[in-house]
């Protein structure tokens, strides 16, 4: 019989901030260590773009984010019951792999579109759902904060698409969408070690 190691619960929020960390942290690293890059003006992905001194860093941290989360998301889908998070967490793990295929085929890979504009969708389903799933059972600040999240992502894109005076770069409702995606990933996070810590008590 395996010995129980009282680490191991701690593991897959552990590695949902590191997620994060890597995922979010890097680009927004990427971000400021480009001089040139403004979200008025530019899409995220050109920090990734091949040639760019920044695409190391960009692509990087999609990689190694999109493999850290996509671990998360399955540990916490197998926790979770109620089918419409259960829904939102399957979406959120294709965000995941897609995430990582973004950093695979950076610009101008003919493939990049069809890997990005995946993720983006997917990434906005998973806040969304979660957060419906969240009121559904009872969750109301959290469930309203996610799909209001889900909702504010959609309008950016539908305000850049629609309206002349919304500055021309895309990187504004890219970053409206990955800030709701590392929201929604920490809040689990953090959810699942206050969980942790709880059931200690207990013992």
């Amino acid at each position: 019989m395996a010995e129980y190691d009282p680490a191991r619960p701690l593991v897959p929020p552990a590695v949902g901030l590191a997620a994060i960390a890597v995922g979010f942290g890097g680009v927004v690293y990427a971000m400021f260590a480009a001089p040139w890059f403004s979200p008025l003006y530019y899409a995220l992905s050109d920090l990734g773009a091949r040639g760019a001194a920044t695409a190391p860093i960009f692509n990087g941290a999609l990689l190694v984010g999109g493999a850290l989360g996509a671990g998360f998301v399955v540990a916490v889908l197998a926790d979770t019951d109620d089918p419409i998070r259960r829904a939102g967490g399957l979406f959120g793990l294709l965000a995941m792999l897609f995430m990582a295929l973004v950093g695979v085929f950076p610009l101008p890979d003919p493939l990049h579109g069809l890997v990005a504009v995946p993720f983006f969708l997917f990434l906005t389903l998973a806040v969304f759902l979660w957060g419906a799933g969240d009121y559904a059972v009872g969750r109301e600040f959290r469930g309203l904060v996610l799909v209001l999240l889900g909702v504010l992502h959609v309008v950016s894109w539908a305000w850049w698409f629609l309206f002349p005076w919304f500055p021309p770069g895309i990187a504004i409702p890219e970053l409206f969408g990955s800030v709701a995606f590392a929201v929604w990933g920490g809040w689990l996070a953090v959810e699942a070690f206050e969980r942790v810590r709880v059931d200690r008590d207990r013992l």
